[in-house]
């Protein structure tokens, strides 16, 4: 890496909005008149008085600030929803994930539920709709799903990603087209950041994109006195909050498992932290702990520490999300550290590129969020299934998924020249309950509410977030995905018990040697030593579990 010489950041794409919050009490116009001639009230469909100002129950997981209890409740959005679709929603916010499980366990559950249910629930989705506790689709498609179905005919990623290996559709979440640039950009939040005054102070016009020059970087942040108080206090990179995952692509390895590709194309699942790569990852590693590169790595670990070091004027780099960048945000890292350093800018660094130069993108970007919404079988005991069906679909479709994400025309937005636009005030800052929020929030919040949508939200982000926001997240969306294994590649339940059993087996090892290898306590000379004992784990029964998942899920 050469002084002078880098080029600038990345223009700007997109813009993406993920402040906190949503309702807010003040009424501009009463919502029960608002229409949509394109459907019908349920209860006109049905023709049954009985289900006039039906009442779905529908669990989300929010927050202990006070506001979450009235966050969608008071949505404008979702109030016009429920009026033009006359099905009403209970919304039963939990605190944390704390009480999730034990919902289950109880068997006290409600009509719908959105919630990272790919991670908190054992065996996932498949899991899931195998307990009985979530309902087939499928079902309800064809009467009460019309914009789903659409959707998984036109976007043929889309419907293999959400159906399970038997066929089932089983699970919605706010949709990406994974083939479109924006959408990409969309489901990119995460990654590396840098300081950018630090840089400039030191003389570079642009952040590393090799290994080779992270380390000639980070050298020159312990070397020198980029925070500028005469002392050698700079920590060049925090890797807090497992910072020191985001290097790994530059091994062409994920963490668990990875696709290798050949010259032919061929694939093959492979175990990342057996590879030679990784063996790479390590001697460099190592490299950066002798010369004191790294901090925090191997103990306090979390969010709190990272914010502690970049917020002290220590960190110069760490792992980054998206909303750190936002300066219209008052509680974003870079306003918080800008009260004692107000030159400080952050910029947010590619992903590193391998030894022959490729680049490969470790963000998460599939075809679906991870928050998912079931509908589920308590829904069909109490009769309010088909009607859940019908709200969501709603959602699903271009008018629901205006309501969700721009909210009410002529109130929080207004259509010019074919284009959506907040009207004036709405990015306004007003109280609500515990909180302070956009003004917006009271009609949408797309990303935080997370409730089914297609379509525009990649176009709401482009429009009203800030461009360092942008950049990063423009940023991060660059590189080959191919190396990972989809979210949608899901295992069966079965799978799933035998992978956690092998991953604990694994897991506790490779971290201890991991540190060792790094520390110097244990020399690399030791690496096939290191692998064999991995293999005694289980890590080929892991590989071969992965390889007919994955199999199974590119025959779907």
């Amino acid at each position: 890496m050469q002084k002078k010489r880098l080029s600038a950041l990345l223009p700007v794409i997109l813009a993406i909005s993920l402040a906190a919050g949503c309702g807010s009490g003040e009424s501009q116009k009463d919502t029960s008149t608002l229409t949509d001639d394109t459907i019908k009230p349920y209860y006109q469909l049905t023709k049954k008085e009985a289900d006039k100002g039906i009442t779905v129950s529908w669990c989300l997981i929010g927050g202990k600030d006070e506001y979450y209890q009235h966050y969608w409740k008071e949505m404008k959005g979702l109030k016009a929803i429920q009026q033009i679709t006359g099905v009403t929603i209970d919304f039963q916010v939990k605190t944390s994930y704390d009480d999730y499980l034990p919902m289950f366990t109880a068997k006290n559950y409600p009509d719908v539920i959105t919630a990272n249910n790919l991670s908190k629930y054992p065996g996932r989705m498949a899991g899931m709709y195998h307990d009985n506790v979530s309902v087939r689709l499928n079902d309800y498609m064809k009467d009460w799903m019309p914009n789903f179905s659409k959707i998984v005919k036109d976007y043929p990623v889309i419907a293999r990603d959400l159906r399970l290996d038997d066929g089932s559709y089983t699970f919605v979440g706010a949709l990406y087209d994974t083939a479109d640039n924006d959408d990409r950009i969309a489901a990119s939040r995460f990654g590396l950041a840098i300081r950018k005054d630090w840089l400039t102070t030191l003389g570079y016009d642009s952040v590393p994109e090799t290994m080779d020059e992270w380390h000639e970087v980070l050298l020159a942040f312990r070397q020198n006195d980029p925070n500028g108080d005469s002392q050698q206090n700079e920590e060049p990179i925090c890797l807090a909050s497992s910072a020191w995952k985001y290097f790994l692509p530059a091994y062409g390895i994920d963490d668990d498992p990875s696709i290798q590709i050949d010259a032919n194309g061929n694939e093959t699942i492979i175990y990342g932290y057996i590879t030679e790569g990784y063996k790479e990852y390590l001697r460099e590693f190592r490299k950066w702990n002798e010369e004191e590169l790294i901090y925090n790595m191997f103990e306090n670990t979390s969010v709190e520490k990272r914010e502690e070091r970049i917020l002290a004027n220590a960190a110069g780099a760490w792992k980054g999300e998206a909303h750190m960048f936002n300066i219209e945000n008052p509680d974003s890292y870079i306003n918080k550290l800008r009260e004692t350093v107000p030159e400080a800018e952050f910029a947010a660094c590619p992903w590193p590129k391998t030894e022959d130069g490729y680049q490969w993108c470790f963000s998460d970007i599939n075809s679906f969020s991870p928050d998912s919404t079931v509908i589920t079988q308590r829904a069909v005991e109490h009769g309010t299934d088909k009607a859940a069906a019908y709200l969501i679909d709603y959602m699903l479709g271009q008018n629901g998924s205006t309501l969700l994400t721009w909210g009410i025309e002529g109130e929080s937005y207004q259509v010019k020249n074919g284009e959506k636009v907040l009207t004036k005030g709405m990015d306004d800052m007003i109280d609500f309950y515990d909180k302070s929020i956009p003004k917006r929030h009271t009609y949408a919040d797309p990303l935080t509410v997370m409730l089914p949508q297609f379509g525009q939200v990649s176009t709401y982000m482009q429009a009203n977030q800030n461009q360092e926001y942008n950049q990063a997240c423009e940023t991060w969306s660059k590189g080959d995905t191919r190396y990972k294994v989809s979210a949608a590649c899901q295992l069966s339940p079965e799978q799933i018990k035998e992978i956690d059993e092998l991953e604990d087996n694994m897991k506790n090892y490779i971290r201890k040697m991991r540190n060792r290898f790094i520390t110097g306590t244990a020399p690399l000379t030791e690496y096939d030593t290191y692998v064999a004992q991995v293999r005694e784990l289980g890590a080929d029964q892991y590989i071969q579990v992965w390889t007919e998942a994955y199999e199974n899920y590119k025959k779907r």
